[in-house]
């Protein structure tokens, strides 16, 4: 009967639990606040994750984007995942034989693509842009078209599912 007896009582150390939870619990909630604010505040905890200005940057399309008299047109207004967009690009007195388009999505980070834009016997540079599949029905990918000199001309490409 003390076996019995014994494992029918509560011991101390178990009624000591939900008090001391229910403690932990009080003071949590008293210094979330602040710590918080104190997290919200601090730039160690911010990001430090540049604000882009779009303006600076020329929206690719079907209508000809002239940036620092580099002109840059698109087959396509708005570039479909894993469909093959065309890139012309006129940029006079360039001798690079090669264009590097770099690309990196806004509203969600999927990484770092480049095409290359070959120079063409007219003197223009050709491409094809294939952007990757994403879960967002809309996206504004920003970047640049760098020749081999790092001159740099900044651009967007809208894609739309």
């Amino acid at each position: 009967m003390s076996a019995n007896s014994a494992s029918s009582k509560p011991s101390n150390a178990s009624k000591f639990i939900p008090i001391l939870l229910i403690g932990i619990a009080l003071v949590v909630g008293f210094y979330a606040p602040s710590f918080y604010s104190f997290i919200k505040q601090n730039k160690a905890f911010t990001s430090t994750a540049p604000k882009w200005d779009l303006s600076r940057y020329c929206a690719l399309s079907t209508t000809t984007c002239q940036q620092n008299n580099v002109n840059i047109t698109l087959d396509n207004d708005i570039v479909r995942p894993l469909d093959e967009t065309h890139i012309k690009v006129e940029w006079p007195n360039q001798t690079s034989d090669k264009l590097m388009l770099t690309l990196r999505g806004l509203e969600m980070d999927l990484g770092v693509v480049k095409f290359p834009v070959l120079k063409q016997k007219d003197g223009s540079y050709q491409g094809s842009i294939v952007l990757p599949i994403c879960t967002y029905t809309k996206m504004t990918w920003i970047g640049s078209l760098t020749d081999s000199h790092q001159q740099k001309i900044y651009t967007s490409v809208r894609m739309e599912k």
